[in-house]
């Protein structure tokens, strides 16, 4: 029976970066850890959802491919995509499809913040992240709503079975924006009892770009030193993680606070003065426009096995998140006096989020396994400053599923299930009194007064919605693996899309929300298929979706009268469609060598107005070359990458959006062990765009101004186990 579920885990699609590797087999000697035991049973179940393509992410590979943040790392996995807010922050893309269309989930909890906004980054630390498994598709049967379009799930670590003390002090340097920090855990197993705790610090300066202006508009922006002013910022994370493992009950803890700090380029946030551009004398210090970020989580997981045929998962969650915006007091009317409390305040959101998820399962190690689901979250959203934009609200939710799993035969699985969710949403009115006097007092009519004024109006909205999945998995051979499955997901309207009414600084416009939106559908189609040979891998995703009234912000053709607000964009709903895949080709003509070629291309079209969805990747061909080989002395071991990134111009944009160049990037990269005083020291050292060259990010936040990535960047990151 263990070894049917092997395979049936195995014909799952999972491609499972083992512990056992060439990074993670020299730490565990210098532990003396025995050996890793991967069990077959699921850690949270993930492996049986569907049929969906699936790939599972060491602590290893996130390290040798780490890059400025959490997000931006994943980003070199085919599919997934990052939105940069400079060079500190960032939000993931799988397939096109941001924002509160994909989830992230840390330890069986959805992450809720403030996700909605292009400039608001994802609080995570990516270096207490241990193992992330990476979904591609509908995963709204699991999660319900905001996962549509797939989900980066961050897992608990792996426990040793063997009682030990060990951690690591890992050490950051990057040359671009000076940054410095480092990263000290330390954990301890013993019995039945298992403790973690992680804290990091990082500190940067304002990032480099291979430019010595910015054409915005009109005008050039110049760029001092080739620094982007005032984009510095720092990080400072706790967290502490205990387990108990008894024979009939698992039970973790996990409690982490994330803090940062970054700031805005003067000329993204607000109107940009020549003035504001010149050089502060200081290239760290953080000055106004700046946002502030916080997330304090507390996660419980617990298993209770009841038999040998059953057991119950309940996880539980809590979190806050705190995010504020500080810009000096400017008054858009008149007659607008600064508060008295806090008059840089521009604005502040602060989300608390309740979830509770339990689940049943049913006949794990048989050939037809069933899981009976029931979740249920909570928001409560505050909000302050003297701007507006979204206002107070309460959203709850809940939904039951229904998943089962059968193995017609070792090599053919079939999953399926169904999931019925409900939801309520609760605006609070807002009435903005200073500005309807000053409106009234330019003239404008009473009608238009009432309607710009009422910046929130009470609002009660109630969704509810099915989703389901169908498909297969099926093994012909040790070599070959294919997928298929079909889906129906949904996605409730965020407060924003239903109730926002205001200047929208970060994204230069006044958005507008939309009360009669309808919960957002989609049907979609995904295959996997995995040929796996002894010196030759290809891996194809293809997948198709289709969206009947797919939520965008489109311009309406009115001007604001609101002070340099511009057009008025209003949220709608059309008929959308998208298609693509990703193909990866892997060569190893003998064990040190490996030639890896990766494509991934995203499709897709507003059938309404015929243009392309906003925020659509272009298309990315990734090429790398690798070298292993055992080192002499001091080296004990050391891997060489040279890699090629080929980004393609992206000329299918929606409306107002701007056409964004090709690039072609090449890095970098050196992962090297050792052995120094009988202690082993990793070092992963990395050049990023090694000949500096000024490209566009499609996808960043300061693409509006035509303002370069950061330019050639040094990076060593130092882990000394012990």
């Amino acid at each position: 029976m263990k070894l049917l579920l092997v395979l049936l885990y195995i014909t799952a699609g999972t491609v499972v970066y083992a512990q056992t590797g060439a990074t993670d087999t020299a730490d565990s000697l210098h532990y003396h850890l025995p050996q890793v035991t991967v069990r077959a049973k699921a850690t949270q179940g993930a492996e049986k959802i569907s049929t969906l393509p699936v790939e599972e992410i060491s602590r290893g590979y996130l390290l040798r491919n780490n890059s400025t943040g959490f997000v931006q790392t994943l980003a070199s996995l085919p599919g997934v995509a990052s939105m940069d807010i400079g060079a500190g922050f960032s939000k993931p893309v799988i397939r096109g499809m941001g924002f509160n269309r994909m989830a992230v989930v840390d330890r069986g909890i959805v992450q809720q913040n403030q996700q909605w906004g292009a400039d608001h980054g994802l609080e995570i630390d990516q270096y207490d992240v241990d193992n992330v498994r990476l979904h591609k598709g509908p995963m709204s049967l699991y999660y319900g709503s905001d996962a549509m379009g797939g989900v980066i799930e961050i897992l608990p670590p792996r426990l040793p079975e063997s009682d030990l003390f060990w951690g690591d002090v890992t050490l950051i340097g990057k040359t671009n924006n000076n940054l410095l920090g480092t990263s000290v855990t330390a954990s301890l197993k013993r019995g039945r009892f298992f403790y973690r705790a992680r804290a990091t610090v990082q500190s940067y300066a304002d990032f480099r770009i291979p430019a010595d202006t910015i054409d915005y508009l009109s005008w050039k922006m110049p760029v001092y030193d080739r620094r982007m002013k005032n984009t510095a910022g720092r990080e400072a994370n706790l967290s502490f993680s205990a387990a108990y493992t008894g024979e009939r009950l698992e039970s973790r803890l996990h409690v982490s606070d994330i803090n940062g700090k970054n700031g805005y380029f003067p000329g993204a946030h607000g109107i940009p003065s020549l003035s504001r551009l010149e050089p502060d004398g200081s290239t760290r210090n953080v000055e106004m426009p700046y946002a502030t970020s916080n997330h304090f989580k507390l996660i419980s997981n617990n298993k209770w096995r009841l038999s040998p045929a059953a057991a119950i998962n309940l996880d539980l969650g809590f979190q806050q998140n705190l995010r504020e915006e500080l810009s000096p007091f400017h008054t858009h009317y008149s007659n607008q006096l600064p508060p008295v409390d806090d008059p840089d305040l521009e604005l502040r959101f602060r989300l608390k989020t309740y979830s509770a998820n339990v689940r049943l399962l049913l006949d794990e190690e048989e050939r037809w396994s069933k899981t009976f689901g029931l979740s249920t979250e909570a928001q409560h959203n505050r909000v302050g400053g003297y701007s507006f934009l979204l206002p107070d609200f309460e959203r709850y939710s809940g939904g039951a599923f229904w998943l089962n799993q059968v193995a017609l035969t070792e090599h053919f699985l079939l999953t399926g299930g169904i999931r019925y969710d409900v939801g309520r949403l609760r605006v609070a009115a807002y009435y903005d009194d200073v500005l309807a006097e000053y409106l009234t007092q330019q003239g404008i009519t009473e009608e238009e007064v009432g309607f710009y004024a009422q910046r929130s109006a009470a609002l009660r909205s109630s969704f509810g919605d099915f989703s389901g999945s169908a498909g297969f998995a099926w093994m012909p051979s040790a070599d070959h693996t294919l997928k298929m499955n079909v889906g129906k997901s949904f996605r409730y309207p965020g407060a924003n899309e239903l109730a926002s009414n205001g200047l929208h600084h970060g994204a230069f416009r006044h958005e507008q929300g939309n009360s009669a939106l309808q919960p957002e559908k989609g049907y979609q189609l995904d295959m996997d298929y995995r040929f796996k040979g002894e010196q030759f891998r290809f891996t194809l995703n293809p997948f198709l979706g289709w969206f009947p009234n797919y939520i965008y912000l489109e311009p309406t053709g009115n001007w604001s009268i609101l002070p340099h607000a511009g057009q008025i964009y209003r949220y709608r709903q059309a008929e959308a469609w998208m298609a693509g895949g990703e193909a990866v080709v892997e060569w190893m003509p003998d064990e040190r060598w490996q030639v890896t070629s990766a494509l991934e291309y995203v499709y897709n079209q507003n059938r309404t107005d015929h243009y392309p969805l906003p925020f659509s990747p272009p298309t990315v061909i990734i090429t790398d070359v690798a070298y292993t080989g055992d080192g002499r002395g001091a080296l004990t071991h050391y891997t060489l990458q040279l890699e090629h990134r080929g980004v393609m111009a992206q000329d299918r944009i929606a409306k107002n959006e701007l056409r964004t160049p090709g690039a072609s990037l090449w890095n970098l990269s050196a992962h090297l062990h050792w052995r120094i005083n009988g202690r082993l020291v990793v070092f992963d050292f990395q050049i990023d765009n090694l000949f500096d060259r000024a490209f566009l990010n499609h996808l960043s936040f300061y693409r509006r101004l035509n303002a370069p990535e950061p330019g050639r960047n040094g990076q060593v990151i130092v882990r000394v186990p012990f």
